[in-house]
């Protein structure tokens, strides 16, 4: 059984002086559409930490959020529907044009999957990073992501 929404963190790379980045790629799969790209390289570390906020401002009560990939115009948009079983709806989006915002794909995925898919995401920045030099401050922000979405929405 195919999940609807899945997040990928592929090569991972961690800076060489305190200063830097943490690099990659990242992209989220919802019903079936690679958004933005398959193999998208940014900033995982930050797209998947903005993804979480939007998770945690929609459990915090929240009925909308938003997230965003740091390099290209696209971001994700999420509304929440608490009636019978809790879903999320997400809207990918690109704003190439900020007069015409384009969705390039919308899909209705169960709070708890989302939560799931976001979990996945936060363990293998966490597997990559830990113990790494100049990495400390971001592996207390990811083990906060994973006590987070260790609780059930």
């Amino acid at each position: 059984m195919s999940r609807a929404a899945v997040w990928h963190v592929e090569g991972i790379e961690t800076p060489d002086s305190p200063d830097g980045v943490v690099t990659g790629r990242v992209w989220l799969t919802l019903k079936g559409v690679e958004f933005p790209f398959e193999a998208w390289s940014d900033f995982p570390a930050s797209v998947i930490s903005s993804a979480v906020n939007a998770y945690s401002s929609i459990v915090s009560g929240d009925s909308e959020a938003f997230s965003y990939v740091f390099d290209g115009p696209y971001f994700l948009y999420y509304q929440y529907e608490a009636t019978g079983d809790p879903l999320m709806y997400i809207e990918a989006n690109c704003d190439r044009d900020e007069n015409e915002v384009q969705s390039v794909v919308v899909g209705a995925v169960r709070l708890d999957e989302w939560r799931t898919a976001l979990l996945h995401a936060v363990a293998l920045i966490q597997a990559e990073i830990a113990g790494k030099p100049h990495m400390g401050e971001l592996e207390k922000i990811f083990d906060r992501h994973f006590m987070l979405l260790n609780q059930p929405a």
